[in-house]
């Protein structure tokens, strides 16, 4: 009888364990092999040449803005320059309701190319502690969304330089998160993650995010698109900018002049210039908003808001290149010109 029970006590042991491994690789992200989502949108034969930008190891057309309002860009204060990339920058396509992050190029395991990363969660059972440490980086904010819906697909292309890589989605009550993961060749990762309200604009925002992300190229080497950017910056006149008649196109301009520059800053964190120059772009663009009474667009308070933010950010990130007093010196006038503005519109 001693002999039955122990087997039939091996026997609830065997059920139970096998039953906790199913569930867990039901409930795991990792825990079978990942679907393939294709992206088929090819890079347009017709574009605008003012559209095309480099973000980190990716380069292509991004849209300048959506839904008729300019695409601004926030910046925060996180040390990495200048000895390291920007760990993010965020582009504001709709004030809280849709905003997209660029990640800084980050490699999350060396040695592991992008045909490994692609052989790992092709399977349901190879390389399971690579698959967990490779989310857990895209996703270090996984516990917050304990009670949302969550999927994984693995994004391919039949172009050798289209995206590849991994589609997290995060399906929470009011809002979606749309996270793309792209890897080169060797291995180094860029990750876009897109959160959008789950309205008619929503889903608008997504499909353009979708189709933007498809027309992109990435490549290994960072030399083609420092030069591709440095050479659009180079053409800037800002007195040509300043004498645009119209207001809301001058607007437009500095905004996309804007841009410009933090799309440099992806690409090459190594110079205090370009936060000098973001400073005072953003200052012209401060004053001209901060001075006028006419509304050109929807997202216009918001965006005065977000300037001194901004000021601060790059102050702090000009301080962390050592023997530049007299750049700091003056992105730190700009600063105090803003606030002087800024009390006026109080008072």
């Amino acid at each position: 009888m001693k002999m039955k029970s122990k087997i039939a006590l091996l026997i609830l042991l065997a059920i139970g364990v096998i039953g906790f491994f199913n569930f867990y690789m039901k409930s795991s992200l990792t825990g079978s092999a990942l679907t393939k989502e294709w992206m088929e949108n090819p890079f347009p034969e017709k574009f605008d040449e003012d559209s095309i930008l480099p973000y980190g190891y990716t380069l292509g057309p991004w849209p300048q803005s959506f839904e008729g309002e300019p695409i601004v860009t926030k910046l925060t204060y996180q040390k990495g320059p200048p000895l390291k990339f920007l760990e993010k920058i965020t582009q504001v396509w709709r004030p809280v309701e849709i905003e997209l992050e660029i990640y800084g190029p980050k490699t999350i395991k060396e040695g592991m190319t992008a045909n490994d990363w692609q052989n790992c969660f092709a399977s349901a059972f190879s390389c399971h502690s690579e698959k967990e440490f490779f989310v857990s980086e895209i996703f270090p904010d996984r516990a917050k969304h304990k009670h949302d819906a969550l999927t994984l697909t693995w994004v391919d292309s039949l172009d050798p330089l289209a995206p590849r890589g991994l589609h997290l989605t995060i399906e929470a009550p009011t809002y979606q998160i749309d996270r793309y993961t792209f890897i080169t060749e060797k291995g180094a990762t860029q990750t876009f993650s897109l959160q959008s309200v789950k309205t008619e604009e929503g889903a608008r925002a997504r499909a353009l995010f979708k189709k933007t992300l498809s027309g992109l190229k990435v490549k290994e080497d960072l030399q083609s698109a420092r030069a591709w950017i440095q050479n659009k910056i180079k053409s800037v006149n800002l007195d040509q900018a300043r004498s645009i008649t119209d207001p809301k196109l001058r607007l437009e301009r500095l905004i996309q002049i804007q841009n410009w520059i933090y799309s440099l800053l992806t690409v090459d964190p190594t110079h205090i210039e370009p936060f000098f120059h973001l400073a005072g772009v953003t200052h012209m663009l401060a004053i001209e908003l901060m001075r006028t009474d006419q509304t050109y667009f929807k997202s216009q308070e918001a965006w005065i808001l977000s300037f001194r933010p901004l000021f601060e950010t790059l102050l702090a990130y000009a301080k962390d290149f050592p023997g530049n007093q007299p750049l700091v010196a003056n992105i730190e006038s700009l600063l105090q010109d803003l606030l002087v503005e800024q009390n006026k519109l109080s008072h």
